[in-house]
């Protein structure tokens, strides 16, 4: 470890895709700090995550696995005593870990061993996301839309978390120290309180994707109907979009108070500073809301990724292509430890220094269930009440699990290929086609880089699809030996 570690704080919003914060491009929303972490810092634009559901998402970026090594593809299996985790790694190396936030990673079993402090917050579930606003006949009701927010709500997770995690900062903490911030927002319900409700004109705010499903994937459609997205107009859809903007900027909002705080205390210049999320959202594009656990589009699987280390180069725009697994071993690295395990991210250390301007020329993704895994499917029987806010998500997987088919993504900077079990595969020109709407699957003219890039994913599998324990088991040992 080196003489004297960074500290390490990780803020991270849960669904906040790529194109939805200031420094990627977008010129309408409002993300001043996250803005100016990238440009102080880093700022990925091609930065993606290897699951676009929270745990599984969270599970590679915090071990270096894929999804497939040890079948963390739900939202039900998390990390286990036996599994490595970059917290653990940072507790035994003498950081003081504290957290403040939505868990989705960690087994309650693997807490202890691997946070110094869960802090915990005030709930009730009665006055929260599941007291729906309105009422069944209404036309939002299914969309995931809840509208404006009440000022009172006693049930606000992020301000107690983040206010927590302020309390912290100024406590003189215990140094190194890892905050680990994973907030809950902009997730759905799309809610937010004034002023940041009525922060976005309604007319400036992007149109979202058209919902023309030829040649998609039957979850298109699937949801489109199931959610009483079908009859929205695009008018309507930028509703959510200017709802979902005002979540953001409260985000960012708060992260500019954690920085505040840094500065404050004298804190800011050794500390590396993450923030990133742990997939995107659809938002209305292609006639669509919240996401999909097969779902591959830009819009899920790219989120930003801005990272300010001490002695870094301020590097604004960094069109290096990287993955959420990239993570582990770049925090370690950081942090002067050594990895114990076997694991396939490769560490962004030197290109946030500025030694390099490459990284990967390929990022991996996949999802989705097999139909035999009931543990992952039966979702109505968990929550059987149809009022339930993701009953007809659940019912969709239930009913017609090949809508939610095992998928593979590999995506490059020219294009995208999908490859599906049990469904439509994919293939994108992303140069020529950014938004993903036509799919040239099996055309001739393009089989070429499809078999290219089916025979680069069958290659991944291969290269990833398990790790072999560092520890011996003396019983197993020849006797020769």
């Amino acid at each position: 470890m080196p003489a004297k570690p960074p500290n390490i704080v990780i803020f991270m919003p849960d669904e906040l895709r790529w194109d939805c914060v200031g420094y990627t491009g977008n010129d309408v929303i409002r993300t001043p700090n996250v803005d100016r972490l990238a440009a102080e810092g880093t700022g990925f634009n091609h930065f993606y995550v290897n699951h676009t559901v929270c745990s599984p998402s969270r599970v590679c970026m915090f071990t270096g696995w894929y999804p497939h090594v040890r079948g963390h593809r739900t939202l039900w299996h998390l990390l286990q005593p036996d599994e490595p985790n970059v917290f653990r790694y940072l507790k035994d190396a003498g950081y003081h870990v504290e957290m403040w936030g939505k868990n989705h990673l960690l087994a309650d079993a693997s807490v202890e061993s691997s946070i110094s402090f869960r802090g915990t917050v005030d709930y009730d579930r009665e006055r929260s996301i599941y007291n729906h606003p309105f009422e069944k006949d209404n036309p939002w009701y299914l969309t995931h839309y809840y509208g404006e927010r009440p000022a009172d709500n006693s049930n606000d997770w992020d301000r107690q978390w983040v206010d927590s995690a302020l309390e912290f900062l100024n406590s003189n903490p215990p140094e190194p120290f890892c905050l680990y911030l994973p907030l809950f927002f902009p997730h759905p319900p799309y809610w937010v309180e004034e002023p940041y409700f009525s922060m976005y004109d309604r007319e400036s705010v992007p149109t979202p994707s058209p919902a023309e499903h030829e040649g998609k994937p039957k979850y298109y459609a699937e949801i489109n109907k199931s959610y009483d997205l079908e009859n929205f107009t695009p008018e309507e859809l930028r509703e959510i979009v200017a709802t979902y903007y005002g979540m953001v900027t409260r985000i960012d909002d708060q992260f500019g108070e954690v920085v505040d705080s840094l500065q404050e205390k004298g804190l800011w210049d050794n500390t590396a500073t993450f923030f990133f999320s742990d997939h995107g959202d659809y938002v209305g594009d292609y006639g669509l809301t919240e996401k999909w656990p097969s779902g591959m589009e830009d819009c899920l699987a790219r989120v930003p990724l801005a990272v300010r280390i001490p002695g870094g180069v301020a590097q604004p725009h960094v069109n290096a292509m990287a993955e959420t697994i990239d993570l582990t071993p770049t925090i370690l690295d950081l942090a002067g430890i050594d990895i114990a395990h076997d694991q396939f991210g490769k560490s962004l250390v030197p290109l946030l220094r500025g030694e390099t301007d490459e990284h990967r020329d390929a990022v991996f993704a996949e999802g989705g269930h097999g139909p035999h895994e009931a543990q992952s499917l039966e979702l109505t029987k968990n929550s059987p009440d149809p009022d339930y806010v993701y009953y007809q998500k659940g019912r969709i997987q239930t009913d017609n699990p090949s809508a939610v088919c095992k998928s593979a993504m590999v995506r490059t900077l020219d294009w995208k290929y999908v490859s599906r079990l049990d469904d439509t595969d994919e293939l994108y020109d992303m140069q020529n086609d950014p938004g993903e709407m036509v799919n040239l699957v099996d055309r001739p003219e393009h089989a070429a880089i499809q078999a290219e890039l089916h025979d680069r994913l069958l290659r991944w599998f291969l290269e990833t699809g398990d790790v072999v324990p560092w520890e011996k088991d003396e019983a197993g040992r020849p006797a020769n030996e």
